[in-house]
């Protein structure tokens, strides 16, 4: 019987038969040893059992770590002595400052050249010349546009503009656009005193009865100006209103002056 055992597996056993034959007699002394009967069939090895699991242990724990030993001593540190320093050497002895050169002599200055002739005297201031005659008075005109855009041009003031210089009205001038009819009148105050609503108004008029009229007609020209006032110092202001209108949409009033 063969066994084999693989702990920690089972163990497997099959038996083994083995037939052996019979010996054949015993001759004489000299006689032939009998033929060996032959092998039975039924000598067979049974079937090899599953090999087991190969165990593996745990790792046992790590032992502790032992102390550390002590730290020699270290060495005493003895520097030997510093030597001696050893004596300065002498100084050699400082050689002889050669001679200076003589210095050259400076050369003689040159004489300076003769001044320019005398300044003459200052001729005399010739005479003034006649002064000119006084040219003609410069006209200007001044010129201001009433619009009723598209409409007929309703009453009320309309607008004002400040004179910058001194003049003197001599003309006044209507130019509409169609025929129809139309007053404007013309106040004036100083800068002083403007104050929309209490001055310019209707009786800081300079027109006196007269002021520029277009009567059923596109134009009018006025250089009579009776009864105005016609100074007008730098400053003042001039305003320009409305008192009747009729039909015409569109007029420019053209103040002709001469400057002085």
């Amino acid at each position: 019987m063969t066994v084999q055992v693989n702990a920690p597996a089972p163990v497997y056993a099959r038996p083994v038969a083995v037939v052996i034959g019979p010996t054949g007699p015993s001759g004489g002394p000299t006689g032939p040893t009998g033929n060996t009967g032959a092998t039975g069939a039924g000598n067979f090895t049974g079937n090899t059992g599953p090999t087991g699991p190969i165990g593996t242990g745990p790792t046992g724990n790590t032992g502790p770590t032992g102390p550390r030993g002590q730290t020699g001593f270290t060495g005493p540190s003895n520097p030997g002595p510093t030597g001696n320093t050893g004596p300065t050497g002498l100084q050699g002895s400082q050689g002889t400052q050669g001679n200076t050169g003589p210095t050259g002599s400076t050369g003689n200055t040159g004489s300076t050249g003769p001044n320019g002739g005398p300044t003459g005297p200052t001729g005399p201031t010739g005479l003034q010349g006649n002064t000119g005659p006084t040219g003609p008075a410069q006209t200007l005109g001044i010129e201001v546009v009433i619009d009723g855009q598209g409409s007929a041009i309703t009453t009320g003031l309309k607008s004002w503009i400040e004179v910058p210089f001194n003049c003197t009205i001599t003309q006044a001038e209507l130019l509409a656009d169609q025929t129809g009819s139309v007053v404007v009148n013309i106040w004036k105050t100083t800068y002083a005193n403007y104050a929309p609503g209490t001055h310019p108004v209707a009786a800081d008029k300079i027109t006196s009865s007269t002021p520029p009229t277009i009567s059923s007609a596109a134009k009018a020209q006025d250089s009579t100006l009776s009864g105005w006032t016609t100074t007008v110092n730098a400053g003042d202001i001039l305003a320009f209103n409305v008192d009747s209108a009729a039909t015409i949409q569109k007029v420019t009033l053209s103040l002709h002056v001469q400057r002085s």
